[in-house]
């Protein structure tokens, strides 16, 4: 494969603290032991949407990826003005709709190209964006959920089809079970699929990842619920009486927004004092 423009990454090797597995270990509940996890910024160390994203418009550059002709009818400049302005949802939203006759395949092939680089960053505008990788000691805790006979689950604000090829190829997690943004498609060409830009509700950023969980697993709850971000508070939410709920965001204010949402219902963990990296985003 073709290494991406970049620095190389640091590799980290951290393992499941005796102290959290034993919390783990003690919980019990009489129905489906349930973990759902935000992706990016809490599997992942990065987060797959924007790195997809800037990889398009970097080809667009290169006038290597048209649609119908035309460009992707969003800059990055724009959806990253979006974000600034505290319309994160939104952009979210919109960076998905965009896409709109972008071939699947290429959406899939672009995403096992940034998970499979040795480097850290693209750049786009003389920005650096970090390219994603599955935290090592995420994967490890996963490991952990799997041999405690854990229902794992996955709902993203990132597109789905990336989300569910991170998921799957690169955690051993089932697609069936990992949610995304996810657009209509149409065939062209003799039977390729490409995106038509209009999303599926419900639409798993904010409120929308409760929305799709109750979809999904009707009214169980969860034992573990795992994010980084405000954004994810409504899927955190929704963790069981004596649950807990992991947390890869800043120990800041929102760390004790989230702390006071749960209150006594549920443990809150903040993955950090464990050596776990910082999240950031969805």
């Amino acid at each position: 494969m073709k290494m991406l423009p970049g620095y190389f990454r640091k590799k980290n090797s951290p393992e499941v603290p005796a102290e959290l597995s034993k919390k783990i270990k003690r919980l019990s509940c009489n129905g489906i032991k349930r973990a759902i996890f935000d992706l990016d910024n809490t599997i992942l160390n990065g987060d797959i949407g924007d790195a997809l994203f800037c990889r398009i418009k970097n080809l667009e550059l290169r006038e290597r990826v048209k649609t119908d002709g035309s460009l992707i009818d969003l800059t990055w400049d724009e959806y990253q003005s979006m974000i600034s302005r505290g319309q994160k949802e939104s952009a979210y939203k919109r960076v998905v709709e965009c896409m709109k006759n972008v071939p699947v395949n290429l959406i899939a092939d672009l995403t096992r190209e940034l998970m499979n680089s040795d480097f850290r960053f693209l750049e786009h505008s003389g920005e650096k964006i970090s390219i994603p990788h599955v935290d090592t000691g995420i994967r490890v805790l996963v490991s952990l959920l799997k041999k405690e006979n854990y229902d794992i689950n996955v709902i993203s604000a990132s597109n789905s089809i990336s989300v569910k090829i991170v998921a799957e190829e690169y955690l051993g997690l089932q697609k069936s079970k990992v949610f995304g943004v996810e657009s209509e498609f149409v065939e062209y060409e003799g039977g390729k699929l490409k995106l038509t830009g209009k999303l599926k509700e419900p639409v798993p950023v904010n409120n929308g990842k409760a929305e799709l969980y109750h979809v999904a697993f009707g009214d169980e709850l969860p034992l573990i619920t795992a994010g980084d971000s405000e954004l994810d508070f409504p899927m955190l939410d929704l963790v069981c009486e004596g649950g807990i709920v992991l947390w890869r965001g800043e120990e800041g204010s929102v760390f004790e927004k989230l702390r006071n949402l749960i209150g006594e219902r549920a443990e809150v963990i903040s993955l950090l004092k464990f050596g776990f990296g910082q999240g950031a985003a969805k």
